[in-house]
């Protein structure tokens, strides 16, 4: 059997099940968007770790030095925003083609620094690459003790919120990659700029965290439909998603427009890498964090419930549709 065969997520659960359970003090190993180790009785450590490979994250002709070295840090600092912690320390590894011209590598540098103010490069690794760029970031962060969010903790009966919209890091690739025809320079500015310098949602997790609002969150890397998923199959719950309070941009809204295209099919539910966070609350949580939200400045919307069972549906307007043909990005899975 090939590891194209199952997928980025089989092989997770291979190496899951290989390593067994973690034991104290890691108080969550494989399985979320970061683990969680034990720090004192004030703090606990959370670290995450990334890859990207040029030729399957990034096009070196498509994406600047600069906006590559940001979203390279972002995506990490994502994740730590995913557990409600504030990222204090990272560190990165460089595997670089003997071609690689210096002023590149600054140009990457000072994006990665700018992602990341206050974020301490605290050291890393340079390889030589027979193959393009490479790149490994480490970002260790901390959470009050015991207030993590975690993907294993939903439960029916709490509702689904998201911190923005969603599709935009598609749409923009799309247009990078000459698979749509934006409307004008400023809309293909806009959506680019979305996927080469996403913004992770670090006040939002530490506000869900610290204010105790939120114990279960996701960010939205691999796609809306497959994060929610995540979150369904480590807490044993189902979920119904109401399309139609997903929000989307004007200008992927404009973009599906010029293209014929519908943008929360093409874009929204399946695209990935817009680094939203995916929460869940009890509903008597909400009014307080309607009020935090308009205090602090920041956006979530809800669109939907987590239901008992294993189940993700789609409802508009009270009717359910299907999803076939919606999916998220997924390594080693033959066509992505």
């Amino acid at each position: 059997m090939k590891v194209s065969e199952i997928g980025e997520f089989g092989l997770i659960d291979l190496i899951d099940q290989r390593v067994g359970r973690f034991t104290y003090p890691v108080l969550m190993g494989i399985g979320d968007d970061a683990s969680i180790l034990h720090g004192d009785s004030a703090y606990d450590l959370v670290t995450t770790t990334d890859m990207l490979m040029e030729g399957v994250h990034f096009l070196m002709g498509k994406t600047p030095p600069y906006d590559l070295g940001y979203k390279s840090h972002t995506v990490n600092l994502s994740d730590v925003a995913a557990m409600g912690a504030i990222p204090v320390q990272s560190f990165l590894s460089l595997a670089l083609p003997l071609d690689a011209e210096v002023e590149s590598v600054k140009s990457f540098l000072e994006g990665f620094l700018d992602a990341g103010p206050g974020v301490q490069l605290s050291g890393g690794d340079t390889v030589s690459s027979l193959s393009g760029w490479g790149i490994s970031v480490t970002v260790i962060g901390r959470v009050l003790s015991g207030r993590a969010l975690r993907r294993d903790t939903a439960q029916p009966g709490d509702t689904i919120w998201l911190s923005g919209p969603v599709g935009d890091s598609a749409a923009g690739l799309a247009i990078l990659l000459g698979k749509a025809v934006p409307e004008s320079p400023e809309e293909a500015a806009f959506l680019t700029e979305k996927h080469n310098r996403p913004v992770p949602q670090l006040k939002m997790g530490r506000i869900l965290a610290q204010g105790d609002l939120s114990k279960c969150a996701i960010d939205m890397s691999d796609g809306l439909l497959q994060d929610l998923g995540h979150i369904c199959e480590r807490s044993g719950v189902g979920a119904r998603l109401d399309l139609e309070n997903i929000p989307l941009s004007p200008q992927i809204i404009s973009l599906g427009k010029k293209n014929g295209v519908d943008p929360l099919r093409e874009w929204a539910l399946g695209g990935g890498e817009d680094y939203s966070l995916i929460f869940t609350m009890r509903p008597d949580q909400e009014k307080r964090l309607e009020k935090v939200l308009e205090h602090e400045d920041l956006e979530a919307v809800p669109i939907g419930q987590i239901v008992p069972g294993k189940e993700i549906s789609l409802v508009e307007r009270g009717k359910q549709i299907p999803f076939e043909g919606i999916g998220g990005y997924n390594h080693f899975k033959k066509g992505d």
